[in-house]
């Protein structure tokens, strides 16, 4: 199945992006790293769970979005989020987790997207990217019509990848027309929430897929939408297709 979102939709109302939060086998694989799961509920299956719903949206992203970001956690041991000694999550240090710059092939695989999802040919923004970086990715993502992967050093992308505010930026240039942001991924309580309020605080349109996500309990989910939805659209995903007339 071709990444490409499919071409000859009439160019009307907002560019869809479509936004992918760190599917990657360290979050998604009960014998990842740093699995996401409820950790206040021992009975919680995890982001394994979710794996058919992102399938599914990112099938319909492919259809109707006109263009495919995906980011994802590119660590090397000297990051400040990472220690391999102590981690507290309460001064948001974390065990190795999506070790994409280690020299350990192993360790590397952990930083892959999952299999179901992941992207073809993508063009990659590296986590140490500058802003002609972000020019040059924003560009080739419209004009080869390929997929981003978005590569971070922090949970928050925007704070994770030096380039990230400007690639957005620029993509919405090399559009030519306001962007709309279709969110999924993992955990929805963490990266997902800085994705997604982080584009709403930048000023942009957002809908986030409520059963395309998975999150670590550390907020009741409803809360988490409904402060999603005081300022963007939080949908299911039998609802995309209001988005684009019929999924």
């Amino acid at each position: 199945m071709s990444e490409r979102p499919a071409g000859g939709r009439a160019v009307a109302g907002p560019a869809r992006v479509g936004w992918i939060v760190d599917v990657q086998e360290d979050f998604m694989s009960p014998l990842g790293r740093l699995y996401v799961r409820d950790l206040r509920d021992d009975s919680d299956p995890g982001a394994v769970r979710v794996v058919p719903a992102l399938e599914a949206a990112a099938a319909w992203m492919r259809r109707h979005c006109d263009v495919l970001v995906y980011t994802g956690d590119w660590h090397g041991l000297d990051d400040p989020e990472i220690d391999p000694v102590a981690p507290d999550p309460a001064r948001e240090t974390y065990p190795p987790h999506c070790m994409g710059r280690s020299p350990d092939p192993e360790e590397r695989a952990g930083a892959e997207v999952i299999e179901e999802i992941r992207p073809v040919d993508p063009v990659v923004l590296a986590h140490d990217a500058s802003a002609e970086d972000a020019a040059r990715v924003a560009r080739r993502a419209v004009t080869e019509r390929r997929p981003v992967f978005v590569r971070k050093t922090r949970f928050n992308v925007f704070e994770g990848n030096p380039a990230c505010e400007a690639f957005v930026r620029l993509l919405r240039e090399e559009l030519g027309r306001e962007p709309e942001f279709v969110v999924i991924g993992v955990a929805r309580d963490v990266c997902v929430t800085q994705a997604v309020e982080g584009l709403q605080a930048r000023g942009y349109a957002v809908t986030a897929v409520r059963d395309a996500t998975w999150g670590l309990g550390l907020e009741p989910e409803a809360e988490t939408l409904a402060r999603w939805a005081e300022r963007g659209r939080v949908v299911t995903l039998a609802e995309l297709g209001v988005l684009a007339g019929k999924a």
